[in-house]
Formats: structure tokens, C-alpha cells, sequence
């Protein structure tokens, strides 16, 4: 027992007091106890603050997925590397899930409930094909390795801005390459119930979008995509067995557009040839015989450089008439555009549409043909055409009103004399930037082509 302990008046063990509680003698030459307590709360804290400073300030190790061992099981390190999976995502327990490759192996990165609500808030998810950096914590069980993400602020995600490209272009060389498409909608299936493929094709070829149930789920709300809608889509090229695949960031990557894209070359019938089998064309032309057959529907189309046969099964004819209703039919006389892939059977070349949408009729027996605007000459001075297009601002003069008509390919002046003007139901409706169609004789006035209809031969398009 040391001496300190002992009251110097009595002998006896005092303890820590500071008086002896034998005799009442004074202790003196001891550091008071409160004084010891402080100073031991200070040193603590003092200490904790030196261990907070050394461990946010040093550098969190960056180490590569082949280095890792049982031994870095609980180390809180920094990988880098590409995403080659896309994140998976269980909404019922914040689950968040995508894999890391960094040339040297493979690893899964997650991130739990909190961490998940944050980078979802700001939309700070990984997706196939962008470049990663993490630090987390290592979880390093037999062959099985993942990376917890303990702080979302330490998840960055570089993403590259995408390049234009046709469908046609894109091969297997270009994988986790982020790429630019337009295209149209033919087809949307759900191969299983977390899963929607759209099938989409350009004049150069078609392509397979991937839109997982993941992937909806941590987008943002947005429009639904139907069939024969054209699109741009902004995604990573994929691969699925031989085949490219594109995979969307978001599905907010797919953006319908208000024009229509074209997905067949326009040609005349006396240019598709043979060897351009498997590829997809357009042609117009007068049908000149339909005939059923035991599969679907045949006909003979004829443009005056050649004729082909345009194939219809029986489901595809059997949505054309109900697409049409109580319109014009494709009957023979009929003037149509149609467009669809090429084959060729028994020798004999066949145009073979796949939507209702691939054939238009341009016109009937004894009405005026359809024609684009930008195909007006002075040759056609007093010909009757319909035309379609999106109307300018109407002004005034003496006898009417008129006003440019534009479509795609070109413009021309719109001419309504006043008692047709006064005829029209909808003259009210003839503003700026409405769609309407118009059937009347070309005509010429001061070097400018012009279009004057009937009260009939004008017509909103809805």
C-alpha cells in the first residue's frame, strides 16, 4: 500500500480523501480527485478529436478488385472501374445492387435503405457503361466479395456524352459505348413479367431496347412508348448472345418525337432488286389486283416502272382494315404508299408490311392524288392535288385570305377566296401552326405556286 495512501497523524489507510476518515487529519500532497476527472475528459476528448482528424483527412486506399484477400475482409477502401451490370433495386427493403469491373475481376457494390433513398432523391444512380468511383466497406466471404456503401457522397459516377448513330451501325465492338438513336417503335413484349423489350427499327436496321423492372422503377415517371411511334434513344450498347441490345440510363432516355422517322428507302418497284432481299423499302403505286389466299392477303402494285407483290398475313390485313374503319380501302384503282421488308419467294420479290401504319392511301378512284408540297412545279399548273401541312398566319387581301401551307418538304400559298372562307365550319380554327389537308388546282401567281380548294377540299387533321 503506498504511503500516499496512509493518514501521516494516525497511520491508517485514508484512501482518496482528502481528510482522513479516521482522525480528521489533513492529506496533504494529493492532486484532488474532480481535478483527475477533468483532466482524464480532456485527454479523451483531445484524443478522439486527433483520431476524428487522422481519419477524415488521410487518403481512403484505392486498390484493385484483383488485390482483394480474406485478409482486407472490413477494410474501408476505393475501387474504380466500369459498371457491366446494371443496378438492381428492391423497393420493399432499399436494396441497391450493381457489379464493378476494373480490368483485374468483378465485384458487387450495394447500398442499404438510407443510402439508397439519398441517391435516388438526387438521381445519382450508376447505369451499364459508366465510369465508377466508390469507397466503401469490403465484405470478403469465401469467393464471394461485395463493397457496402457507407456514404452516398462517396459514390461518383462519370457518364459519357453519347454519340449519333444509326441502328444499322452499331456492331458488338461498340459494348458499354453510349450511343444516340432514332428510330420507330414495332413492337413492344414482355419476354417476363420484369422485363419490356421495344423492337426498334431505322432505314438501316432495327434493334432490341432492354427495360428492366429495375430500371422503371428508379426512373422518374414518364409517358408510356406504344407501337409505331418514332423515338430518340439515349442508352448503352449491350449485348445479348450474339445480338446488340441498348440499355437506357433512365427510362426518361427514350423521348417520343412529333415527327415520324423513316424506317424504309424509298425507291421505285424497277429498283428493288434481288440482292436487296432482307432489306426494308418503300414504293407507291396504283394496286392493280388483291387477292386472299389461304395465309393472308396478296397485291399487285404498280407505279408505272414495275409491279411487286405486297404480302399481308392475316392478322397484319386484319388490323390494316380495322386501322382504315370506314375510310378508303386498298382496293384495286387505289393509289398507296407501303412500306415493309423485302423477300422473295419462289422468285417472285414480296414487299411485306408489319404494322397497319406501313400502308397509306394517297387516293382513290376519281379523287385528287396526294402529293408532298415540295413536289409542286409550274408543271403542275391546273392539276387538283391534296396536301397536307401545318398552316401560317392567314392575311387578308381584297378577294380572300391566304396564308403559307408547309410540310416536310416545302411550302406553298394557300389561297381561300372569301365565300370559301365564309363556307368553312372551322374557319375559327385556322390559326397558326394547325394541321389541315387540303385538296384544290395548283395555280401561279407572280412567280409563287398556290393551292385554291373548294369550302369541301379543306379539312383539320386530327
Amino acid at each position: 500500500m503506498s504511503s500516499m495512501a496512509q493518514c501521516p497523524s494516525c497511520g491508517r489507510y485514508a484512501g482518496p480523501y482528502q481528510a482522513c476518515p479516521h482522525c480528521g487529519a489533513r492529506m496533504s500532497g494529493r492532486v484532488p480527485l474532480h481535478l483527475v476527472k477533468f483532466v482524464a475528459i480532456l485527454l479523451a476528448t483531445a484524443g478522439l478529436a486527433v483520431l476524428w482528424y487522422v481519419a477524415t483527412s488521410a487518403d481512403i486506399p484505392t486498390v484493385s478488385i484483383g488485390q482483394l484477400d480474406a485478409g482486407m475482409n472490413l477494410a474501408y477502401v476505393r475501387l474504380t472501374g466500369r459498371c457491366t451490370r446494371s443496378a438492381t433495386y428492391d423497393p420493399t427493403t432499399g436494396y441497391l445492387s450493381f457489379w464493378l469491373n476494373d480490368d483485374t475481376g468483378e465485384l458487387r457494390v450495394a447500398a442499404f435503405r438510407g443510402s439508397t433513398r439519398t441517391l435516388i432523391a438526387k438521381q445519382h444512380l450508376p447505369a451499364l457503361g459508366d465510369h465508377i468511383s466508390v469507397a466503401g466497406t469490403l465484405r470478403i466471404q469465401d469467393d464471394f466479395r461485395t463493397l457496402t456503401i457507407n456514404d452516398p457522397d462517396q459514390l461518383v459516377v462519370s457518364r459519357a456524352e453519347p454519340v449519333e448513330r444509326s441502328i444499322g451501325s452499331l456492331t458488338l465492338e461498340d459494348q458499354y459505348q453510349r450511343i444516340r438513336v432514332r428510330g420507330q417503335v414495332r413492337d413492344v413484349r414482355r419476354p417476363y413479367p420484369a422485363l419490356t423489350l421495344l423492337t426498334l427499327r431505322d432505314q438501316t436496321g432495327l434493334v432490341e431496347v432492354a427495360l428492366s423492372e429495375d430500371l422503371m422503377a428508379l426512373s422518374p415517371v414518364t409517358s408510356a412508348v406504344g407501337v409505331g411511334q418514332s423515338v430518340e434513344v439515349v442508352a448503352t450498347v449491350s449485348r445479348y448472345g450474339d445480338a446488340v441490345q441498348l440499355v437506357p440510363a433512365s427510362a426518361v432516355d427514350i423521348v417520343p418525337l412529333p415527327i415520324d422517322v423513316p424506317i424504309a428507302l424509298p425507291r421505285s418497284i424497277e429498283e428493288i432488286r434481288t440482292e436487296d432481299v432482307g432489306g426494308w423499302f418503300a414504293a407507291s403505286g396504283t394496286v392493280v389486283a388483291v387477292t386472299p389466299f389461304s395465309a393472308g392477303v396478296k397485291m399487285q402494285l404498280d407505279d408505272g416502272t414495275g409491279r411487286i407483290a405486297v404480302l399481308f398475313w392475316h392478322d397484319t390485313y386484319a388490323a390494316l382494315l380495322n386501322y382504315l374503319g370506314d375510310g378508303p380501302q386498298p382496293t384495286p384503282g387505289t393509289t398507296v404508299r407501303v412500306q415493309g421488308g423485302l423477300s422473295e419467294y419462289r422468285g417472285e420479290l414480296e414487299l411485306m408490311p408489319g404494322l397497319p401504319t406501313d400502308l397509306a392511301i394517297l387516293a382513290v378512284p376519281g379523287s385528287p392524288e396526294a402529293v408532298s408540297i415540295g413536289s409542286l412545279t409550274p408543271g403542275d399548273m391546273g392539276r387538283v392535288v391534296t396536301v397536307r401541312g401545318t398552316l401560317g398566319t392567314l392575311e387578308r387581301f381584297s378577294a380572300g385570305l391566304k396564308a403559307p401551307l408547309r410540310d416536310q418538304s416545302g411550302s406553298v400559298t394557300l389561297l381561300l377566296w372569301a365565300d370559301v372562307y365564309q363556307a368553312l365550319t372551322f374557319g375559327q380554327d385556322l390559326v397558326p401552326g394547325a394541321e389541315i389537308e387540303v385538296s384544290g388546282e395548283i395555280s401561279e401567281y407572280r412567280g409563287h405556286l398556290e393551292i385554291v380548294p373548294r369550302a369541301d377540299g379543306v379539312r383539320p387533321v386530327e
